[in-house]
């Protein structure tokens, strides 16, 4: 416990301080600020690294809501603090105490991050009077107004600006049907991203993994469950063959893209056990992965290998073409 508390007293004034200083470079400096700031839940993680107390990352995130607000004096941006990466790091340690770390958890933690705002922007569309999409797509509008701010104080040509303007109004108002989906990936993606910075400086300052991973299943292994598929299935039917509208259509399209990227993200870990398995080198999966952001349609094989896994077992046969090829 001593222990505990002296790696406390030393840790916590500096997460506490680099969260403040990246989450400022993500607000105030755009498109190279912003990749920084997307790290801003990664001093939370480590600091759960170095203890299992509970309190010192809830004094953390309290602490930097009050020091953004002093330097911003308005509630909005400090909200996004809260709500993006803040409350993140709160939802994520407390299901690292319920079971080991693996993906899963990250989706377990995106998916209840998800739900918790949803929830907060049905109770404040019902307080306004109006449909959750349509405060969804204010909301939206709002954000394009500062980033394109950010922008413009940036120096950014008119020209640009204008293109800007007018493909973020077109992706506002096809985002209001998509939030969920869109909210989900967004908080996998951070809460993956300071995961992974978080655990990258603990290795190079402990030359070992924290405590809390060992154990821990790698990505290679990740196993969705089997009945999953089946509301996939359900959802994709739903949406080609009934007339669905309003609520229930939303809603179908959510359940829908939240899994076709549950089975995106499977799909990489299938790439990755092969690339693991035939000892492919750093160059050539940097490549494959490239050729797969410059090619996005690419990921549509990536989800039919995820969601076919479960009856084709692409790991297996992949080792057992292994096996053929030393033989």
């Amino acid at each position: 416990m001593v222990e505990n508390q002296v790696i406390v007293s030393r840790t916590l004034p500096i997460t506490v301080a680099i969260t403040v200083m990246l989450y400022l470079g993500g607000a105030i400096f755009p498109i190279f600020g912003a990749l920084i700031g997307m790290a801003a839940m990664a001093p939370g993680i480590y600091l759960r690294f170095q203890t299992n107390l509970r309190w010192p990352l809830v004094v953390m995130v309290a602490v930097v809501v009050g020091l953004l607000f002093l330097v911003f004096r308005t509630p909005s941006p400090v909200a996004v603090y809260f709500f993006e990466f803040g409350l993140s790091s709160l939802i994520l340690d407390d299901l690292l105490r319920r079971r080991r770390f693996g993906v899963e958890t990250l989706f377990m933690a995106a998916a209840v991050t998800t739900f918790t705002i949803i929830l907060v922007m049905v109770w404040i569309s019902s307080g306004q009077g109006i449909n959750p999409v349509i405060l969804t797509e204010r909301f939206l509008r709002v954000n394009i107004d500062a980033v394109y701010a950010l922008y413009q104080n940036a120096g950014v040509s008119a020209d640009q600006l204008a293109v800007l303007r007018q493909a973020a109004e077109e992706v506002a108002v096809w985002a209001g049907s998509f939030f969920p989906t869109l909210l989900f990936v967004a908080f996998f993606s951070l809460q993956a991203f300071g995961f992974g910075v978080a655990r990258v400086f603990y290795g190079k300052r402990y030359s070992a993994p924290p405590e809390i991973l060992k154990g821990a299943a790698p990505f290679s292994r990740l196993q969705l469950y089997p009945q999953m598929v089946w509301l996939l299935i359900l959802s994709l039917a739903a949406i080609m063959f009934f007339p669905l509208s309003g609520l229930l259509r939303i809603v179908v399209l959510n359940c829908a893209g939240i899994l076709l990227f549950v089975y995106l993200v499977q799909g990489f870990s299938i790439l990755q056990f092969a690339f693991e398995s035939f000892a492919v080198g750093r160059l050539p999966r940097f490549f494959l992965f490239f050729i797969f952001l410059a090619f996005q349609f690419l990921f549509i094989f990536l989800i039919l290998f995820g969601v076919f896994d479960i009856w084709v077992d692409f790991r297996t046969r992949i080792t057992r073409r292994q096996q053929r090829l030393k033989e």
